[in-house]
């Protein structure tokens, strides 16, 4: 199949960063550290309502350290806007697959390479520090790869919607920066959402950005409530749905004022 191929070479094109990528890993990690250290002394001593007492925060910001480099830590626009500003976007228009497949496909190759040489070294040296987590069933690790790849993928969507919104502006940073802002916030890297006050800690549940961190994290943990997939299901079918329809927009822009 075409779209495994392009995954397949995205994947072996960056294999070529590995030694380089050790230092990011290892800072990486630091930060995951310093959240643990900042938990942990919020939380000692205390008496804790929930689930969160001091080892299972640490369990969540070790995996939490993880999972951003699969669902958060992509490509900014997919790389979209080179394309667009190159003119190159006219030649990957015109190629016999679709636009929006072909640049998921290279990026998920990409995400591929960062769950080996990435997410997986992290996890290993953050468990170091506060402790491997086995899940008590076997079939939680199903769920959690599902939930994994439903965040992976709704990321993309988001990275790729934030690209292609080049065809109508000079400049797309700003929209990667606060895309960017939106997940760590709201997605619960920074904060479970279930601790979140007010209306916020209502509403962001079923926002997207909880899809791609909190529940695949929480599914691990076994702590994720029983619509957290549906949450992260519905934003991926609303999403591609949003994404073809701008492509096309994008397509026919493209015409009309000539590649």
């Amino acid at each position: 199949m075409v779209y495994w191929r392009i995954i397949c070479k995205s994947y072996r094109r960056n294999l070529q960063y590995r030694l380089s990528h050790v230092i990011n890993n290892v800072a990486s990690s630091i930060f995951g550290l310093v959240f643990i250290a900042i938990w942990t002394g919020v939380l000692s001593g205390k008496q804790v309502y929930g689930p969160y007492d001091v080892k299972t925060m640490g369990y969540y910001i070790a995996i939490c350290q993880s999972v951003l480099w699969m669902t958060t830590f992509l490509s900014p626009g997919l790389n979209v806007q080179i394309g667009v500003r190159s003119g190159a976007v006219s030649l990957d228009m015109i190629k016999p697959v679709h636009y929006l497949w072909y640049m998921l496909s290279q990026e998920f190759g990409r995400l591929l390479y960062n769950a080996c040489y990435r997410s997986v070294p992290i996890g290993l040296l953050l468990g170091l520090a506060v402790g491997f987590f086995f899940p008590s069933q076997p079939f939680t690790y199903f769920w959690f790869i599902l939930s994994l790849l439903l965040g992976t993928y709704i990321g993309m969507l988001l990275f790729y919607l934030a690209g292609i919104s080049s065809f109508w502006t000079t400049e797309i940073r700003w929209v990667h920066l606060i895309l960017l802002s939106l997940i760590f916030g709201l997605g619960g890297q920074m904060i479970p959402i279930d601790l979140m006050p007010g209306m916020i800690g209502k509403v962001t549940p079923y926002l997207p950005f909880s899809a791609m961190i909190y529940y695949p994290v929480m599914t691990l943990l076994e702590l994720a409530p029983p619509y957290g997939m549906l949450v992260q299901a519905g934003w991926a079918l609303v999403l591609t749905a949003v994404a073809l329809l701008v492509t096309n927009m994008a397509r026919r822009k493209l015409e009309i004022q000539g590649g």
